[in-house]
């Protein structure tokens, strides 16, 4: 496979061209790319030719800390993976041979010191938790890769399907107690109100941040929540669960973003009051989002970590590798160590 790379300007065309894609998802999209601009990221999008035809697309951001590293996904912006963009889909040894080539030319042009790609077409699916999970394929390939873990779920299937698949006594049985309690999943349609969701969703979360503090838990600044709301408006999913306090006042439980794509969509942030938990506001409404991202023929859901609450709706575990290539083998191991030293660090400060 002789390849050749070229960095290039997307039109909205392109970008069109780009999301219907094969394996496109949620993170290489125009509006995706307007949120990346708020975020200041600098991106970098590099066509992929084979015999003077385009066969793809490779999408990621640049950034230097003495380094000129190039990440896809972009570093700090809540993207789950990323990677290549092709036109028909290929496989996982071809993807590969495209990843050796294109990475090649990123050091060899010193456009790039060190790289990192996460691809979720890279997956291996497993029904069970596996330890030491390595792939053959990178392994014999010698590409350095550090395993990332994940749950997701395939919204493929019909909503009957989608439902027979939920386990009873911890996801259908609350689902329908929440229901019969009267509680509702309202939608963000108006670009007006998402000031106000994005106020309440933040207050969630900060309520979630309080009672898991110790575990130094990631949490999304709010000026970065409204930037992704406004940018990707009305293409996402802002669903806030409402129902009736104590007092018979109404009062918002839940709410969580849910950003869609065309093979692989993600969940991109829930929380909820401690308090209403046993009114089941979180199952109803990762339910209700699974059900409208369904209908839009949205594919995978990938569902972000393996938290253990994520079980109660049958999903499947995926290893996705972070491939990471440089022209020092010193840096080989920089993200997994710098991910040791954050870990350290908010488990320190959370005591």
């Amino acid at each position: 496979m002789n390849l050749q790379f070229s960095i290039i300007e997307p039109s909205s065309s392109l970008w069109q061209e780009m999301e219907s894609a094969a394996d496109s998802n949620c993170f290489l999209t125009a509006v995706w790319d307007s949120y990346l601009t708020h975020m200041h990221c600098r991106r970098i999008v590099v066509r992929i030719d084979r015999d003077r035809a385009c066969i793809g697309w490779f999408v990621g951001s640049r950034s230097s800390m003495g380094l000129r590293i190039i990440s896809a996904p972009s570093m700090g912006t809540g993207s789950y993976s990323q990677g290549l963009c092709l036109k028909e889909q290929c496989s996982r040894a071809n993807r590969v041979e495209i990843y050796k080539q294109l990475t090649q030319w990123l050091l060899k042009t010193k456009i790039a010191h060190y790289i990192q790609i996460c691809d979720w077409q890279m997956r291996t699916d497993s029904h069970e938790w596996i330890d030491d999970w390595h792939d053959p394929l990178l392994d014999e390939a010698g590409i350095h890769y550090n395993p990332r873990h994940t749950f997701y779920l395939d919204l493929h299937p019909s909503e009957e399907e989608l439902w027979a698949n939920l386990k009873y006594k911890s996801c259908k049985y609350p689902i329908n107690k929440a229901r019969k309690e009267g509680l509702t999943v309202r939608r963000v349609e108006r670009e007006e109100d998402i000031e106000a969701f994005v106020d309440q969703h933040y207050k969630h979360i900060r309520d979630v941040l309080r009672r898991k503090h110790s575990r130094g838990l990631p949490c999304q600044r709010r000026k970065n929540i409204s930037a992704l709301c406004h940018s990707l408006f009305p293409h996402l999913l802002m669903l806030q669960v409402v129902g009736k306090d104590e007092n018979g006042q109404e009062v918002s439980m839940s709410s969580g973003i849910f950003v869609p794509g065309y093979a692989a969509s993600t969940y991109f942030t829930a929380a909820s009051y401690h308090r209403y938990m046993s009114h089941c506001p979180n199952e109803l409404m990762v339910w209700e989002a699974m059900q409208e991202l369904h209908r839009q023929g949205a594919g995978d859901l990938i569902l972000g970590g393996i938290a253990h609450y994520k079980k109660k709706f049958n999903p499947t575990y995926a290893f996705v590798p972070v491939m990471i290539f440089s022209r020092y083998r010193l840096f080989l191991n920089f993200r997994r160590r710098g991910k040791e030293i954050y870990s350290r660090l908010m488990h320190l400060f959370g005591r």
